[in-house]
């Protein structure tokens, strides 16, 4: 007979869906996509500040921003229903696509490593 577990879900719904996902490690490719995406970001907006790209640099904080926070919430064990680790998934995936669109306006290095780090990371998370 199927009990409610510790959060109250009956284990029918999304929640638990995506706590078993978390326990087995689905999300540590996804969660390795948002670090690297989120430092990448990092990096590039200490170079474009450096340099006085301020637009540029305010993008790539926000996604970094973003990543780093999707990033803690797949590395817990929160019990958020599937629906709801998919659209955080699609928000991070068009806030990465913008943010290479503008750094792909750039010569620079550290923009170049920044838009290919935002697009593996929009893939990965366009593949959830």
């Amino acid at each position: 007979m199927q009990g409610n577990d510790d959060h109250g879900h009956d284990g029918t719904g999304d929640g638990v869906a995506r706590e078993d996902h978390a326990r087995t490690g689905g999300w540590a490719s996804h969660v390795a996509h948002l670090e690297a995406c989120a430092a990448a970001c990092r990096d590039c907006a200490r170079a474009d500040r450096h340099e006085g790209m301020d637009d540029c640099a305010a993008m790539c904080e926000a996604c970094a921003e973003l990543c780093e926070a999707t990033a803690r919430i797949l590395a817990s064990e929160a019990p958020l229903p599937d629906h709801a680790v998919r659209a955080l998934l699609a928000a991070c995936a068009a806030v990465c696509r913008a943010c290479a669109a503008e750094c792909r306006k750039h010569d620079a290095e550290h923009c170049r490593r920044c838009a290919e780090a935002c697009e593996s990371c929009a893939e990965a998370c366009e593949a959830a």
